[in-house]
C-alpha cells in the first residue's frame, strides 16, 4: 500500500516554531510603525494650532499669538479666552485633534477646580483679567466639550504668559506659590506678567523663533490621594470617553522656577526675584550636569508619549520631537535634580519630583528654556 504524502510530526512542529518566530518577529514592527503614525498625526495636529496661532497673531491689533490658556480661572472662560477658542473659531476644532498617543482624553482644566480652590465652576475667576471676572461658558460644558472645546495638549508658559512684570526696582510682582502662574494678581488690575506672546516679542526679541515653544503633548495632571487634577471629578460627555475617572493632560507649562542645592526643582519663582536674577549667561548643553540657582522653565507639564520623544511646535510653525534619553518621561532642561539610587527612591522621587537624573536633556540651539524673550541684555541709560 501506498503511504499519503504529508508532513511528519516533528516538520509540522519546526513550521509552527517558524511561524512562531516570524510572527515574533513582525509585531514588533507593526507596533513600531502604529507608534510612528501616531506620532505623524500628532505632529500634524500641531502644525494646524501653530497656523493658527500664526493667523491670530498676525490679524489681531495687538498681535497676541492667542487670547490666553485653556483655563477657565486664570484666564477667562475658555469657551471664549483661550488657544482653543482661537482656533475654533478659525473652524480647528482642537478636541477632535488630541494626541493619539496619550492616555489621557482632555484637559484637567473640565475640573472646574482644578486651578483654584475658591473658584466656583468654569467661571473667570479672581485672577483672570478684570473684564472676564465673571465670565461664564456660553453653554452647558457637554455641549461646549462636543463643540471641540478640548484638548490634551500643554501650551508653553512664553505662549500664555509672555513675560513678567518688573517693578520700578526691577523686581517682579509674583506672589504665593503660583509663582508666575497667574496672569492677574487676584481681584486686582496689576499684571504679574504682560498676558501670552505677541508677534512683537517674537520678532524684536534676543531668541529665535525656532526656538521658542508654542506647545506641546501633555502629561498627565497631578494625583492627591487617588483623585485630583489629573482625574476627571465628573462626566463631562460620554460621548467623548470624558467621562468620570478618566486621565486629564496638563494646561501649561509652570514656568521659571530654580532648583536649590537640596535637588529640588519645583520651586517657582517668587516676588523679590529681579530681572537680572532670571538672566542666564550660560545655559547647560545637552548632557551636562544641571545647575543649581538658576531660573529655567518647568518643562514637566509635556511628556514624552512617543517612545521616548515628545513633540514640541515652536513659534515659526516647525515641529520637532525632542528626546527623553532616561526614559522617565520629561525633558530635563538643566535643573540639578538628585539621582535616586534604590527603587524606593525610584518611586518616590517620579512620585514627587518627576526627573529622575540630572542630566541636561536639550540644547539652548533646540528650545529656549530660559525666562525673557526680550530685553536679556544690559542697555545704555541715556536719560538721567
Amino acid at each position: 500500500m501506498q503511504r499519503k504524502k504529508g508532513f511528519t510530526l516533528v516538520e509540522l512542529l519546526v513550521v509552527i516554531a517558524i511561524i512562531g518566530i516570524l510572527i515574533g518577529m513582525i509585531f514588533p514592527a507593526v507596533a513600531a510603525v502604529r507608534n510612528a503614525a501616531r506620532s505623524t498625526q500628532c505632529k500634524s495636529n500641531l502644525r494646524q494650532f501653530a497656523v493658527c496661532l500664526l493667523a491670530k497673531s498676525s490679524n489681531s491689533p495687538n498681535g497676541r499669538y492667542c487670547s490666553g490658556a485653556f483655563d477657565s480661572d486664570r484666564d477667562g472662560a475658555f469657551d471664549q479666552y483661550s488657544w482653543v477658542s482661537d482656533c475654533v473659531d478659525q473652524d480647528v476644532l482642537p478636541g477632535q485633534l488630541l494626541c493619539p498617543q496619550s492616555i489621557c482624553l482632555g484637559s484637567e482644566k473640565w475640573n472646574p477646580r482644578s486651578s483654584d480652590a475658591s473658584s466656583a465652576g468654569f467661571v473667570g475667576g479672581r485672577s483672570a483679567p478684570p473684564g472676564r471676572r465673571g465670565v461664564s461658558l456660553l453653554a452647558e460644558p457637554q455641549d461646549i466639550a462636543e463643540a471641540g472645546f478640548n484638548t490634551n495638549y500643554a501650551t508653553s508658559w512664553h505662549l500664555v504668559r509672555g513675560t513678567p512684570v518688573f517693578s520700578n526696582s526691577k523686581a517682579i510682582k509674583a506672589v504665593g506659590t503660583n509663582g508666575l502662574k497667574n496672569w492677574y494678581l487676584n481681584d486686582s488690575n496689576s499684571q504679574v506678567v504682560t498676558g501670552p506672546m505677541t508677534l512683537r516679542d517674537v520678532d524684536t526679541g534676543d531668541v529665535p523663533a525656532n526656538t521658542i515653544a508654542l506647545m506641546g503633548c501633555g502629561s498627565k495632571g497631578d494625583e492627591v490621594g487617588g483623585a485630583g487634577d489629573g482625574i476627571l471629578e465628573t462626566t463631562v460627555s460620554e460621548r467623548l470617553g470624558l467621562i468620570s475617572g478618566v486621565d486629564l493632560a496638563e494646561s501649561f507649562n509652570d514656568g521659571p522656577s530654580s532648583c536649590a542645592s537640596d535637588g529640588d526643582p519645583v520651586r517657582l519663582v517668587t516676588a523679590g526675584v529681579t530681572k537680572q536674577d532670571l538672566m542666564v549667561d550660560d545655559f547647560p548643553q545637552q548632557g551636562d550636569p544641571g545647575v543649581s540657582g538658576v531660573y529655567l522653565q518647568d518643562t514637566r507639564d509635556w511628556f514624552a508619549w512617543h517612545s521616548k520623544t515628545v513633540n514640541i511646535v515652536f513659534a515659526d510653525g516647525s515641529v520637532r520631537a525632542l528626546d527623553d534619553p532616561n526614559g522617565d518621561g520629561y525633558i530635563n532642561p538643566g535643573f540639578a535634580v538628585n539621582r535616586p539610587t534604590s527603587a524606593t527612591e525610584i518611586e518616590n522621587q517620579a512620585n514627587t519630583v518627576g526627573y529622575l537624573s540630572p542630566e541636561t536633556e536639550t540644547n539652548p540651539f533646540e528650545i529656549f528654556n530660559g525666562t525673557l524673550l526680550r530685553g536679556s541684555f544690559g542697555s545704555k541709560k541715556f536719560e538721567q
